[in-house]
Formats: C-alpha cells, structure tokens, sequence
C-alpha cells in the first residue's frame, strides 16, 4: 500500500499543535499506541501491545520526514526516526496529513 501527502505543508507550529491533541493512533497493522505528552520536542507515547512499551519519537525528525517525503513506507523513515518507522507514520496519518 502507498501513502502520500493528502493535504498541503503545515507549518511545524500547527504541527506539533495537532500532535498535542491526539491521545491515541494506530499504525496500518493494527499497533495501538497511547500518547503521554509533549517535552523538549519529543513525543513520549506508549506501545500498548508490545513487551516494551514505553517510548519516545523525535518531532523535529518526524517533521521533516513528513515534508521531505514523497512516498511512506515505513522504510523510507529510517533516516529520519530510526526505530520508530510504524508510530511515525501512524502519526501522520491520525494527523490525516498522509493517506
């Protein structure tokens, strides 16, 4: 499955605006995720069904990724959120800036 920007660029101050209104998202294979909050450009969050589930994403990165990609895939994050390919995409797409 392909994903691709479905609305214009956001400024990252409406970016991490949206990020601070969302409690929970899910990845495109049903991995559930809980956010904790925001501190120091970070999004901590919480794996609800895996072993460790305690964990943090980078915005700034997730930002960037989000307006330097053209295509989704969760391999294509590696360079900008390592580790952190499937919340990363799931963000956007809970954001609905990807689809």
């Amino acid at each position: 499955m392909s994903f691709q920007k479905i609305r214009p660029v956001i400024s990252y101050t409406e970016f991490l605006q949206a990020i601070k209104e969302i409690k929970d998202f899910a990845s495109t294979r049903g991995k559930l995720y809980a956010a904790d909050g925001i501190m120091d450009e970070m999004l901590y969050f919480q794996r609800l069904n895996a072993q460790i589930t305690d964990d943090a994403i980078d915005l700034k990165a997730l930002y960037r990724a989000y307006v330097e990609l053209d295509d989704y895939h969760t391999e294509n994050f590696r360079p900008y959120v390592p580790r952190k390919h499937s919340p990363g995409r799931a963000l956007l797409l809970r954001l609905q800036l990807i689809g």
